[in-house]
């Protein structure tokens, strides 16, 4: 089992490099998953916050990824 640390950090790490891939600003990912701009912010920067399931499926969709590369249950980026 992953510490939560450690699972959180990657998940910062993933969502701002499929961010950075496909060029979206976090206002546009907010914009895009029905969030505040600050509620992205702080999954960019927070080494303890995760994102509750919605929001990780919402961020996955507007990025192209799947959820399950985000959280580090996968090594593959692709969506199901």
């Amino acid at each position: 089992m992953i510490d939560k640390r450690i699972r959180a950090a990657l998940f910062r790490t993933r969502l701002a490099e499929a961010m950075a891939e496909r060029g979206i600003t976090q206002a546009a990912l907010a914009r895009a998953c029905g969030v505040d701009r600050s509620t992205i912010s702080q999954l960019l920067v927070s080494d303890k916050r995760m994102p509750n399931a919605q929001l990780a499926a919402d961020c996955a969709m507007a990025l192209g990824v799947s959820a399950d590369w985000l959280l580090g249950l996968s090594g593959r980026p692709e969506p199901m």
